[in-house]
């Protein structure tokens, strides 16, 4: 099999890279391997007998995780078993359903864990007064990927634990060749008429929308920046003053390919309102769905839900951009350290990190990409070849974290899932038989909250009168 390199960095629209092809066709999660930059672990220091001149023995390293799954099956604690012998310690995994409510939660004490994933909850301005410092951008953007995720005035405070794909569908390929269809989709109305065939050809639902749980349709803006083609679309509004959603534009087009689906109840399943994620994942499996938006994450764990694991496949989203498509590559949690613990359980927190993401072995088994430069790609990425894959671009100097600062300002939300968020608005006006129009007021709204909330931001003013 021809493997595909990630190379990392923040990818500016000047600096895209295209990837070579995969030729192999069939997916398992053993095939994908990680090939370490050669300074990336420090690890080298420690014994292989367990024991380490530089970090205190004995010590309990309590770890917070959203994976509830593989913290249940042990997949968590058996892997840690390498770390926890390398440095004669004991890791606690404690994992939580709703984490990012339940995190930023326990986050109002000092008490939360001595390494956890970084919940979105937490401003990037506010990073310091509860992680760690790991390092600086300039000093860790040559090892990682993603390094600027969690950044703050060039000091990074959390590290990816994996990437992903944001801008592509999940999809049963043996149910789509029975269809018909010979390619792919590129624009959103070969993909209505790819989920047409399905309806007309096969037994399967075309498009699965996991209405009930809300944060399924807060995967569509996963969907977004990959549709738009460009590193800097958000910049672009943000420094532009233009609507948040306007006619053309990727937020647009996404949310009206949305309401088409939607729309249709031909296209969808009976009844939306009883959906249910977990019996969907061997649904999709065993080609009872056909159709799912959801980020690269969710490939490994369609792919274990049942016996045909080479079935499930991973397409771009049915976007282009004079004839090309593009594709969002995206931190997934990012690891930090709890800055009030004391200074032995943060030097064996920052190994804990390095080797989670080094040696580990998560993100290969997850399906995700690797967080180090130069980790192969995963191979069911196969329908990219023809992608070029690129980071959204980071925000200018002297403006990090104001895009999230006016999205939480104005109530938008544009990744929230909250019953009052425009895009749940959309798919419920889509799913109750409203007219187009319902969803250019939805877009109206959004817009004017936006709006204000960008015209009464200080920051963005000062930078722009400056």
């Amino acid at each position: 099999m021809k493997t595909r390199k990630f190379l990392g960095g923040v990818l500016t629209a000047a600096m895209l890279l295209s990837f070579a092809g995969c030729n192999q066709t069939t997916t398992t999660n053993d095939e994908t391997t990680t090939t370490p930059a050669a300074d990336a672990s420090d690890s080298s220091d420690a014994t292989t007998e367990g024991g380490n001149t530089d970090i205190a023995e004995g010590l309990t390293l309590k770890v917070l995780t959203n994976r509830t799954d593989r913290k249940e099956d042990g997949t968590l604690d058996e892997m840690t078993d390498a770390f926890e012998k390398l440095y004669n310690c004991t890791v606690e995994y404690q994992a939580f359903t709703d984490y990012s409510d339940d995190v930023s939660t326990m986050m109002s004490t000092t008490d939360y864990g001595d390494v956890l994933m970084i919940p979105d909850t937490v401003k990037l301005a506010d990073l310091s007064n509860f992680f760690e410092p790991l390092g600086s951008y300039d000093d860790l953007s040559k090892t990682y990927n993603w390094a600027n995720k969690k950044m703050y005035d060039n000091t990074v405070y959390g590290i990816a634990h994996m990437g992903t794909v944001q801008g592509g569908i999940c999809y049963n390929k043996r149910i789509w060749a029975e269809a018909g269809v010979t390619e792919l989709p590129k624009t959103p109305e070969d993909f209505i008429t790819c989920l047409e065939m399905i309806r007309d050809n096969t037994d399967a639902i075309p498009y699965y929308t996991n209405f009930s749980s809300n944060w399924c349709i807060a995967q569509w803006p996963g969907l977004v920046i990959s549709a738009s083609g460009d590193s800097e679309f958000e910049n672009k509004i943000l420094l532009e003053g233009t609507d948040l959603i306007a006619e053309g534009n990727a937020y647009y087009e996404v949310y009206k390919l949305m309401y088409n689906i939607y729309s249709d109840p031909t296209l969808i399943e009976d009844d939306p309102m009883s959906a249910d994620w977990e019996a969907s994942k061997p649904a999709i499996n065993n080609g009872e769905i056909a159709t799912m938006v959801q980020g690269s994450w969710a490939v490994s764990q369609f792919q274990a839900a049942g016996d045909h694991p080479e079935d499930i496949g991973y397409m771009p989203a049915p976007f282009s951009t004079n004839g090309q498509q593009y594709a969002e590559t995206s931190a997934d949690y990012c690891m930090g350290i709890n800055k009030n613990i004391d200074d032995d359980h943060k030097a064996l927190a920052k190994k804990y990190i390095e080797w989670f993401i080094a040696d580990s072995g998560f993100a290969q088994a997850e399906g995700g990409i690797g967080t180090l430069i130069g980790s192969e790609m995963p191979s069911y990425l196969d329908a990219f070849s023809d992608c070029i894959f690129f980071e959204k671009a980071a925000e200018p100097d002297g403006l990090a974290g104001t895009w999230n600062d006016i999205d939480t300002a104005s109530e938008v939300g544009t990744w929230k899932d909250d019953a009052a968020n425009f895009k749940i608005k959309v798919a419920e006006a889509a799913l109750s038989g409203k007219d187009w129009s319902e969803v250019e007021a939805i877009y109206a709204e959004a817009n004017a909250k936006w709006a204000a909330a960008r015209e009464a931001n200080e920051k963005l003013s000062a930078y722009l009168a400056g």
